[in-house]
Parts: C-alpha cells; sequence; structure tokens
C-alpha cells in the first residue's frame, strides 16, 4: 500500500508531512540524478516511507525501484526538514518533507528507469542539469553545491 496516497484519500490535496529517505548514488565526482515524469526536472533518488519502514528500508527499497541499483554502502548523511522543504506537486498535492538523507558509493546492478523517471543519468557535481527544488536545497545542505 502506498501510504501517502492512502492519506490523499482523505485529506485531498491539503498539506501533509511526508516522511522519507533520499540517496545520493556517488560515482567520484559525479551523482545519480533521475528526470521525474510528474515534474520533468531532474532529482536524487528517493521517496515515501511506508508504514512499518525505516528510514534505511525506505532508501534501500526507493533506490532499487527508481534505479535497479543495490548497496550494502548505505551512510547517513543528515536529516532535512521544515518550511524550506514544502513541495508543491503540479498535481496540487502538497507536502512537507522530513527526509533521511543517505550517500551510496558501492552499488551493484544494472540502471533502469521505472514509472516514476523518465532518465537516469550520472553528472558531475560541476555541471548540474536543471534541479528540482528539494534535490537543489537537499545538496546546498550538505554542501556539494
Amino acid at each position: 500500500m502506498n501510504y501517502i496516497k492512502y492519506l490523499r484519500k482523505f485529506i485531498g490535496t491539503k498539506p501533509i508531512i511526508a516522511p522519507g529517505s533520499a540517496i545520493i548514488v556517488q560515482n567520484n565526482n559525479e551523482i545519480l540524478l533521475q528526470l521525474h515524469s510528474d515534474t520533468l526536472d531532474w532529482g536524487i533518488p528517493g521517496g515515501g516511507m511506508e508504514l512499518g519502514d525505516s528510514f534505511e528500508e525506505t532508501a534501500l527499497r526507493e533506490l532499487f525501484e527508481e534505479t535497479g541499483l543495490t548497496t550494502d554502502s548505505l551512510e547517513l548523511i543528515t536529516v532535512v526538514s521544515g518550511k524550506e522543504f514544502y513541495f508543491k506537486f503540479p498535481n496540487g498535492d502538497e507536502i512537507y518533507n522530513a527526509t533521511a538523507v543517505y550517500k551510496a558509493t558501492k552499488t551493484t546492478g544494472t540502471l533502469r528507469i521505472d514509472g516514476e523517471g523518465l532518465k537516469l543519468a550520472y553528472f558531475p557535481l560541476d555541471n548540474l542539469p536543471q534541479l528540482n527544488y528539494t534535490t537543489m536545497k537537499i545538496l546546498e545542505t550538505i554542501g556539494y553545491i
């Protein structure tokens, strides 16, 4: 069950606090980004927590679902939240993200895109494409940009 979609049945598009995880997949000086199908901008892999999941379990699940990759080297970098991490989706859904940000430097598997993404690509930190607001704030918070 998708917890956020379940909540939306009761509250519509009103703001909610959305716990989740984001994963920075780093390969030397490059990071893996996903072109999102709903917002048409680039972001780091990640997503919402499901009932009973830990932040780490959420990160591992989202990494695999969105990229086809797995890792046994997750490192918690930070937790971000607050009004800076508010986001309104094109469909009107409003969220305040509470996100555990992880880094994975060793991954296995073959990159593949799911229904949420249009493309996956590695980009040098000094030559990033147009990022979604949340990814930009996360990368600023941890000093990557």
